[in-house]
């Protein structure tokens, strides 16, 4: 992995969308060093949180066994 910590998810119900929930769920986390994440490709307000976060797509993509019409794509900070 490029980086020693990894996020393995965050879920927030839609009625809190937009409360901090999710931000103080990631900084409370990782705080503001590397780490790296997967996130599913298709999933503009996921994958637009972590970029305000400074994560960034690295290039790497891999299909979830479980869910094998999910592509997800690793993000890194």
């Amino acid at each position: 992995h490029p980086r020693d910590r990894q996020l393995y998810a965050i879920y927030v119900l839609a009625a809190y969308y937009g409360t901090g929930g999710a931000q103080a769920l990631l900084d409370e986390a990782l705080g503001d060093g590397p780490a790296m994440l997967w996130v599913a490709k298709e999933n503009p307000r996921a994958t637009a949180f972590y970029a305000r976060n400074g994560f960034r797509f690295d290039g790497v993509e891999q299909i979830d066994p479980y869910a094998p019409t999910i592509t997800d794509a690793r993000m890194v900070r």
